[in-house]
């Protein structure tokens, strides 16, 4: 053994701590970093993984909290045509002696993520009729909601009759779409 013979007790200390440094830096590269990396992921996967099982619960919070703004202002998304069709359906269904006098052009406001749709309808009819249709209309109707309605009365002038004209005012909103 006279390879090691020549050498200092201080230069073979040397040259251990200087091996023992590169098995360490080579084992921590090449076990302990990969063991470090995994026990992070797995973490990160058993996040996921309580985020997984309670997303279900997530969604029907979410999807109450939208039934009850859609009970607030009307389903989201119904085009103005089916609004229009729609209230004029319902009307007819709802309360035959009111008959629709006007329907004024529909007024949209725009918002860079939503928009609103007014419609102006004016409706004709006795007191009681008109007061149990906007009650019911308040109630049931699902595709705008009544923000709006005034009533006035008014002479005709061919017949002399007093009609009851009220105007009302529903709202809808459309959700945008980005493409």
């Amino acid at each position: 053994m006279t390879l090691f013979e020549k050498y200092s007790y201080k230069q073979k200390n040397l040259a251990l701590l200087i091996i023992a440094v590169l098995l360490f830096a080579v084992s921590y590269k090449r076990a302990f970093s990969k063991t470090i990396e995994t026990n992070s992921y797995i973490n990160e996967l058993e996040i996921k993984k309580l985020e997984a099982l309670n997303s279900q619960k997530e969604i029907q919070i979410l999807q109450k909290q939208v039934a009850q703004l859609n009970k607030l202002l009307g389903k989201e998304n119904v085009s103005v045509e089916e609004v229009q069709q729609g209230f004029l359906n319902f009307l007819a269904r709802k309360s035959p002696r009111i008959s629709v006098k006007q329907i004024d052009e529909v007024y949209g406001f725009e918002h860079p993520d939503f928009k609103i749709n007014t419609f102006k309808i004016e409706l004709k009819g006795d007191f009681i009729s008109i007061l149990k249709f906007i009650n019911t209309l308040e109630q049931s109707f699902d595709d705008a909601r009544l923000i709006h309605f005034q009533m006035s009365s008014e002479k005709d002038p061919v017949t002399g009759k007093i009609d009851l004209t009220t105007t009302l005012l529903i709202q809808n909103y459309v959700q945008k779409v980005y493409q």
